[in-house]
């Protein structure tokens, strides 16, 4: 069983997801920056897999943080949870984090993605894409 932080903000989307990793796994819900961050505290940081939507509901960022990264200012969530980290333990939650958002092609180039201690797994939402999530989930999970 694998704990699963799922920061998604479309609700009918976030149960799909839900629905097809089945009840195997805990998986707790967050639908903003900030609950983003309140979910990670409240679990002491203790995730197998993180699965994360880029154009996530803002609360909680300031106006320049948003504005500098449209549509992809959930990776600011993963920057947020690497602060103060050893660069070992940085790594390590970018590989555990699947982004998952229609915005994945956005993250080109980006300088947080050149500067990323690992690249996450990028998986663009689609047809038949929630069934690539659960696959890389399952892998992820199967290598704790």
């Amino acid at each position: 069983m694998g704990k699963i932080l799922l920061i998604e903000d479309n609700g009918i989307l976030a149960d799909e997801i839900k629905k097809e990793l089945g009840n195997e796994h805990e998986i707790v819900e967050a639908y903003s920056y900030i609950t983003a961050i309140g979910a990670w505290r409240k679990n002491n940081e203790q995730f197998d897999c993180i699965i994360l939507d880029l154009d996530i509901k803002t609360d909680g960022l300031e106006e320049d943080e948003i504005k500098n990264h449209y549509r992809t200012h959930g990776i600011l969530v993963l920057e947020k949870f690497c602060k103060g980290k050893e660069p070992d333990q940085k790594k390590e939650i970018w590989e555990k984090t699947i982004v998952y958002s229609a915005y994945t092609d956005k993250l080109e180039g980006k300088e947080e993605m050149k500067n990323a201690p690992s690249q996450p797994i990028l998986i663009p939402k689609g047809p038949n894409s929630i069934f690539k999530l659960v696959r890389e989930v399952k892998k992820i999970i199967d290598k704790k």
